[in-house]
């Protein structure tokens, strides 16, 4: 049956609050809220982290945490093997994402040297990091590519992993959505377990149903553009922002999900 995830801000401390109040093993931090989008310096939250001691005690929270080294296309070339091993190894993490490359439409020769460099990288920072372990984040732009990355994660001893399903959700386009399905289940026959980031539509939830989890941040970001979720459609709320809402919102996505999978048993029985 298929989990869901919440992404945790860290920069928002209280929505750890908002990710317990759904059944969930694990929550997920991103990188890209711990640096500078323009500067790439280090934000004050991190060395908050830092002085307590890792992400676990920053967050009060016990279970596991998943670090996203997924960032912006404009900061890949900037960030280097010691810079997402110093922050792995000073948040503490139980896992974290390999690093992030850019591959795209048509450009087969660029996408290729891009997850070469993305290869390199994740060599090092395994070495770099003992004590937090990597989930594969695959790359490709076509099924041979993906197979090709996911071969070279696997010779790091990698069996979980993550495909950025909201990159393809992002314009509602049918064929993106089919291309991101069967790209996804192409990874899912190599996966011991398979995460699909940015699966926030809820109009999808049950054709990517052979993942494992869903990662989203769904909750938090249709909260804050003043909407809020009854059912599977979004509609618009009165006032100002709360907590609240996002945490009503998580609830709503939880049982959409619930509903999906119990649909999904009804036709696997059929």
């Amino acid at each position: 049956m298929v989990e869901l995830v919440p992404i945790t801000e860290v920069n928002k401390k209280r929505m750890i609050g908002v990710a317990q109040s759904i059944p969930t093993k694990f929550v997920v931090v991103r990188l890209l809220d711990l640096i500078s989008h323009i500067t790439l310096e280090l934000k004050s939250v991190f060395y908050k982290i830092k002085n307590i001691g890792g992400i676990h005690n920053y967050l009060n929270y016990n279970g596991i945490i998943i670090l996203s080294l997924i960032v912006k296309d404009d900061m890949l070339s900037k960030l280097t093997p010691p810079d997402y091993a110093f922050i792995i190894n000073t948040l503490k993490p139980n896992f974290y994402t390999t690093p992030d490359c850019e591959t795209y439409e048509g450009e087969q020769t660029i996408s290729i040297e891009e997850i070469k460099k993305s290869l390199f990288q994740t060599k090092e920072i395994i070495e770099r990091c003992p004590f937090s372990f990597p989930i594969g984040h695959v790359k490709g732009c076509n099924e041979w590519m993906i197979e090709e990355h996911i071969k070279m994660l696997k010779m790091f001893g990698i069996k979980d992993f993550i495909f950025h399903t909201g990159d393809f959700f992002r314009s509602g386009d049918r064929n993106m959505i089919n291309k991101a399905k069967n790209l996804a289940f192409k990874i899912r026959h190599h996966a011991r377990y398979l995460l699909l980031y940015g699966m926030g539509s809820q109009n999808n939830l049950l054709e990517f149903s052979f993942a494992d989890a869903y990662i989203t941040n769904t909750h938090l970001v249709t909260a804050l553009n003043g909407k809020k979720f009854v059912g599977t459609k979004k509609v618009r709320y009165f006032g100002k922002y709360n907590i609240k809402i996002s945490k009503e919102n998580l609830t709503e996505i939880y049982n959409n999900l619930q509903r999906s999978n119990e649909q999904k048993k009804l036709f696997e029985g059929g």
